[in-house]
């Protein structure tokens, strides 16, 4: 029995022993050279640049928080709606035409500068025009200030829009 219960230890100290096979000492300097040159003759192959792997991709948040074109013409759409309603609101005589506004939007959406054009910029119904069009509010957003033009339309047709869309 003291002769199979030693065969037994013996057994289990020689199969729990360590292992010599290969992989299993550090590297030498020279074989991380050859596994780094390796890889790079492999990434060559496949005619990739490394620094595509690096390429900053814009992210769902990052597009959120970009100026958004069809809301802020949707608002000033919505605005320029009220805004042609001036020449009936007011007495004075008013050429009919379209006004050109120039908008200055701060990152925090309001508009932060407004300016009308000849002949409506210092009349009644400009003034009336400017209040309008003053109360836009688009998404916040990052970046630079974002200017635009519109024209809106006081004719009575109401076809106002984005200034030189049509021409």
């Amino acid at each position: 029995m003291s002769r199979l219960v030693l065969a037994l230890i013996g057994t289990a100290l020689i199969g729990c022993g360590p292992s010599y096979g290969e992989g299993q000492g550090a590297k030498s300097p020279d074989e991380i050279v050859a596994e780094q040159e390796a890889l790079a003759a492999e990434q060559e192959k496949l005619g990739r640049d490394p620094s595509d792997y690096a390429a900053p991709e814009v992210t769902e948040d990052e597009k959120k928080r970009q100026w958004d074109q069809p809301f802020a013409e949707l608002e000033l759409k919505r605005a320029s709606r009220s805004a042609e309603t001036c020449p009936e609101s007011v007495t004075e005589k008013a050429p009919k035409g379209k006004a050109r506004v120039t908008l200055v939007f701060a990152n925090d959406g309001r508009v932060k500068e407004a300016r009308l054009g000849e002949p409506y910029a210092d009349t009644t119904v400009g003034k009336c025009v400017l209040r309008a069009m003053e109360a836009v509010i688009v998404r916040t957003y990052t970046g630079p200030e974002h200017t635009l033009e519109w024209d809106v339309d006081l004719t009575g047709a109401k076809k106002s829009g984005m200034a030189n869309a049509g021409e």
